[in-house]
This record gives structure tokens, sequence and C-alpha cells, in this order.
């Protein structure tokens, strides 16, 4: 059997642009999300890239607290019992909680308690979180219980979650910019 390479080639040409025509669509399980954790681990805002399109999402609880203390910085966390910011994220976004936490030599002193709605306070061990033992292994107790600029580093939960502590009473006031210089015309007088 001879094979007619012009006619096979004609063939293709044809039916290529047919091919290409034809559009995979990915269920939202198959899109890939890119999450804001940190500037230093993704970019500031949501976004859900499916296929070719990308769909900007609002920014989450986590990542406006983060931008907050990022661009104002903060005091110094004292000694004693504060009310804190619980952020966690995971892939599907993030939640905020009220919360408190002891502080003793600047480092964070656990037990976590998560607020509840009626105003009291349960451990966080009650609530169902518990820091992944991989991640609490991977550090020593110094690292693990940091307070740098108001915020406690980024941990892991068993649950597959990220999150961090945030000390809001502590965080500086509007950062100030520097003044804009007037035009010459403006400053300086003949």
């Amino acid at each position: 059997m001879k094979v007619n390479i012009k006619l096979l080639l004609g063939c293709w040409i044809m039916l290529s642009p047919l091919l290409t025509l034809s559009q995979v669509t990915t269920s939202q399980k198959d899109s890939v999300k890119v999450s804001s954790m940190d500037s230093t681990i993704g970019p500031k805002k949501d976004t859900v890239i499916v296929t070719d399109t990308f769909v900007a999402v609002t920014k989450n609880c986590y990542a406006e607290w983060y931008d907050t203390f990022r661009a104002r910085g903060a005091k110094p966390v004292p000694d004693g019992m504060h009310e804190v910011i619980i952020a966690l994220k995971n892939e599907e976004g993030s939640h905020c909680f009220m919360g408190q936490v002891e502080i003793s030599g600047g480092k964070i002193k656990p037990p976590l308690f998560f607020q509840q709605e009626n105003g009291e306070y349960r451990q966080v061990s009650i609530v169902g979180k518990k820091l992944e033992p991989g991640f609490v292994g991977s550090m020593t107790a110094d690292e693990l219980y940091t307070i740098k600029d108001g915020m406690s580093i980024v941990f892991r939960t068993t649950d597959q979650e990220y999150g961090r502590l945030f000390f809001y009473k502590y965080v500086n006031k509007v950062a100030q910019g520097n003044k804009a210089a007037p035009s010459p015309t403006d400053l300086i007088k003949d």
C-alpha cells in the first residue's frame, strides 16, 4: 500500500483548524488557585487561573491584615495577656477570628484562645486546631513563638491551613509619607 504524502499533508492542513478551535474546559477542581500569603510567598491579590482566563478576587482578611502590618509596622508587644486576630487561610480562602494569647519574655506562650460569640474564650485544642507536628519539629521553640512587627511567624495546622497572629493593638498609626516638594516657582521668590 502506497501512502500519498501530498494527500496526507492536505488532510492535516484542512483538519488542523478544527482541532485548534476545539476547547478543553476544566472543572473548578482542575483550576489553579494562587493565594497571597506573604509578599515572599505569592502575589498580593488572589487570582484564580482557569485555562487562559484570569479572574481577580478581592483581598481576603488574611491579606488585609498582613498588608496593614507590613505597611505600618508595630510596636513591641509587652508581656501579659493580649487580644489578637487569628488569621487562617487555605486554598478556598481565609477566615479571621478574635482570640487572645499570653506573652512572656517577648514570646508567645501557648495556649492560644479563640473568642466565642458569647464573649468567652476557648482553648485552641478544644476548638479543634492543632499545629502540624512536622512544622513544630522543624523549628526551635524560640523561632516558633517569635513576634516580629506585631505578627507571629506563619504557622501550619493539621488541617493544612496556614495562619498568623496579629497583635492589632500594637500596630503603628498610619505611616507618614514624605512631603512632596513644591514647584520652583512656588518655593523660590525673586
